[in-house]
């Protein structure tokens, strides 16, 4: 009989309960600084050419009379934007001067220490009150630093070629959530950003003016008490290039096109079974002052860090200036053999690139025998709670796809090495998408599984055995494989990896209510893809614990266990909080079968953990009472 928690079926609804990922730690440092000097200036356009690079124009926020803040406050140093060289409390590790001089834009809009402190809703505006000529430069980029966090507003530098009646946004805080190289909820401490603006500023560029842009609200919504802080300095014009083409994103995915995936799935971990045609693809961005021609994206697999198995291009196309273009390698390439698999990626053109730095990245994943997961094995950060279930009971995982038929037997999971992990319970389940009905239906659980000091880190996955094992898969299954904890505070953390696909990493809520995470990383749980019966026949000795029948149960529930030697045995029950409630004492017990029954009229309605103590050998199982 399969184990019901949170629920057995729910609808798959695009958009259903979007919840905030909590991360484990907070983003490390960048560290970034440019002292500018005088004669590092170009004031005007009338001087002769300088190198790619060079600052056209720049300022540090020295003078506050250059700049003018508007918006529906008046109190501008404590709602809205203002000039000067305090933080007002906002905590995101600024400690005194962020840039070159004492002085920088910061934005404030409530108390962070007070809850519900809501401030007003935007927009608000920082303008430069000067106009700048930017005519003749090979395309100009705009770079600043800033801190920060991202939220549901948006957070934009704006640039007019009219005098102010009309702005163009150049620069946003949205373009984050489309860059997975560099999603993050918290910037760098300073974060460095470069965009380029020839497009933005093609009208006019010599009558070029900027502006700092906090949007307040979205779509119509009230800001949040939290959605305060954003800190600029050092906001500069810089000669670009005329030829330069920008590697964005970058991807390899499974699976494309097909019946239940249309857009594939990127797998870190593969299976020998379930290798399937990887297509290549990434974004290009037309970054200097001309059309980019002949523009291609190209792609080598190096195999086990020396042999190259593929090499592969896309087809040429012209990129206009400033644009954005998707590209695919015309051939697909399928491993074949167990190792790691290292992905290059190219932007290449016609013309010789004036800047290669932005030109290329890479990818990996690796083919195993009988592991499959969407984690690339390297621990990012970790997954705790959604931000809205107040430390209660959670499950969460990643969406895959089956592309042979196939066996699984255990789920394995990662988590941190923090302490507290320790002594925790955790569990596994696999959903599979009725893809009639659109519903995830629970298909396999795993036993109750209490964490111990050897199974911390990136070095010891923790299997999960299936209670009906092995349990068949079949090509073109979408399968949800989650990893869950009863809650808690603190709660376990789970290990999460590579920033992956909006919408492919879900869970459920303690109401049972299926959420996906907001820009998330994969979750490192995986499929153990063999048959492992003869490894669980004697997983648990030198004692067996069944699950108590039935459960839920109101009044009694029969609970059985085996002992492969005599011992003295106790059952103890607890509560989620970890309080002993009640202690069954069974005396020494002979080798063999055995039955106790839990008496649950005095228990209250909620979850309970039963543990069997035999000699120096543990068990802990959950049940559920419910009348």
């Amino acid at each position: 009989m399969k184990k019901l928690y949170l629920g057995v079926a729910f609808a798959l609804i695009s958009g259903i309960g979007i919840a905030q990922l909590i991360p484990a730690e907070k983003s490390a440092k960048v560290n970034y600084s440019t002292k500018l000097n005088a004669d590092d200036l170009r004031p005007t356009a009338a001087l002769q050419d300088r190198a790619a690079g060079d600052i056209i124009w720049s300022n540090d926020f020295s003078n506050a009379n250059e700049w003018t803040a508007a918006g529906p406050s008046t109190d501008y140093t404590s709602n809205g934007w203002s000039i000067g060289s305090t933080t007002n409390g906002w905590y995101f590790g600024i400690t005194g001067n962020m840039g070159t001089t004492g002085d920088f834009a910061r934005f404030t809009n409530g108390d962070p220490n007070i809850t519900g402190d809501v401030i007003e809703n935007g927009p608000f505006t920082l303008e430069y009150t000067g106009v700048i000529d930017v005519s003749g430069i090979p395309a100009p980029h705009l770079e600043f630093e800033h801190y920060g966090a991202r939220f549901i507003t948006v957070q934009a530098v704006e640039v007019s070629t009219d005098g102010g009646n009309n702005w163009i946004q150049v620069a946003s805080n949205e373009d984050l959530i489309a860059t997975t190289a560099t999603i993050t909820n918290i910037y760098g401490q300073p974060d460095l950003r470069r965009f380029n603006i020839s497009s933005a500023v093609a009208a006019n560029p010599s009558n070029v003016k900027i502006r700092l842009f906090w949007d307040g609200a979205m779509n119509g919504s009230t800001m949040n008490y939290i959605e305060y802080g954003w800190y600029v300095d050092n906001i500069r014009i810089v000669e670009g290039h005329s030829y330069d083409s920008k590697l964005l994103n970058t991807y390899y995915r499974s699976g494309v096109g097909g019946s239940v995936l249309q857009e594939g799935l990127e797998y870190g971990i593969i299976p020998t079974s379930q290798t399937s045609p990887i297509e290549f693809s990434a974004m290009i961005e037309s970054n200097g002052g001309v059309v980019q021609s002949g523009s291609t994206l190209d792609v080598e697999v190096i195999q086990n860090g020396s042999s190259s198995v593929f090499t592969g291009s896309s087809p040429n196309v012209n990129i206009a200036v400033g644009a954005v273009d998707s590209f695919a390698v015309a051939t697909d390439f399928e491993p074949s053999t167990i190792g790691s698999y290292q992905i290059n990626f190219t932007a290449n053109q016609t013309n010789p690139d004036g800047n290669l730095s932005d030109n290329t990245g890479t990818m990996q994943f690796e083919v195993t025998n009988h592991i499959y997961g969407r984690d690339n094995n390297i621990m990012s950060s970790g997954f705790s709670n959604f931000a809205s279930n107040n430390n209660s009971q959670v499950s969460i995982g990643n969406s895959m796809e089956i592309f042979e038929n196939g066996l699984v037997s255990a789920i394995e999971v990662i988590v941190t090495t923090a302490p507290d992990n320790v002594g925790q319970l955790i569990y596994g389940r696999i959903y599979k998408l009725n893809t009639i009905t659109n519903d995830f239906i629970e298909y396999a659980i795993t036993e109750d599984y209490e964490v111990t000091a050897n199974d911390l880190g990136i070095d010891n996955p923790i299997r999960l055995y299936l209670e009906e094992l092995p349990v068949e898969v079949l090509a073109g299954d979408e399968l949800l494989v989650t990893v869950g904890h009863y809650g808690g505070n603190p709660s376990i953390i789970f290990g999460t990896g590579q920033p992956v696909q909006q919408g492919t990493v879900l869970g459920y809520n303690s109401a049972g209510t299926l959420t996906s995470l907001i820009d998330p990383d994969a979750i490192m749980v995986r499929l153990n893809m063999q048959d492992l019966t003869s490894v669980t026949e004697n997983q648990f000795e030198p004692l067996g614990l069944s699950q108590n029948v039935p459960n839920p149960f109101e009044t009694n529930s029969t609970v059985a266990y085996t002992l492969n030697e005599p011992s003295p045995v106790a059952v103890e029950i607890t509560d989620i909080s970890g309080k002993t409630i009640q202690i069954y004492n069974q005396g020494i017990k002979t080798a063999g079968s055995h039955t106790v029954v839990i008496d649950g009229s005095q228990l209250s309605n909620g979850i309970y953990f039963y543990t069997l103590r035999a000699g120096s050998n543990t068990i802990t199982k959950r049940m559920v009472v419910n009348r």
